[in-house]
């Protein structure tokens, strides 16, 4: 299987809560996030191994745009480390039209992906097998 590095971005809202996106090699897009400081995450997700259209990590990516994402709900709300989907309050619902808490941090990961550096968007040439 061919192997793409995942790069971490830190970032800081306005609030001051900061988070980390955790963008991968293959796509180019955000796979995964997490609030707070998380360094164990940060080992655990830090390469992708795809072939021939099937992404190893594929059933617990964020990524939902990337055509190998096959992650389900509860894999998605396992990896926000939520047990169940909660309804926003009103006023971020509002701003992001959705009640949903999982469907929020979906929109906050494509938009994140948006915004992401060109060379980062750009999918990586596989990395060497040690």
């Amino acid at each position: 299987m061919a192997k793409y590095l995942t790069k971490w971005v830190d970032y800081r809202l306005p609030t001051g809560q900061e988070f980390s996106v955790a963008v991968c090699g293959y796509s180019g897009m955000v796979r995964h996030l997490y609030l707070g400081n998380d360094p164990v995450r940060r080992m655990l997700a830090q390469h992708v191994y795809v072939e021939e259209g099937y992404c190893q990590t594929g059933a617990h990516c964020l990524a939902l745009d990337c055509p190998l994402n096959r992650a389900e709900r509860e894999h998605l709300l396992h990896m926000l480390d939520m047990n169940e989907d909660e309804a926003m309050d009103p006023e971020a619902a509002e701003q992001w039209g959705t009640e949903s808490t999982l469907e929020g941090f979906l929109l906050f990961a494509r938009k994140i992906t948006e915004s992401l550096p060109d060379d980062l968007k750009k999918p990586q040439n596989p990395v060497d097998e040690e």
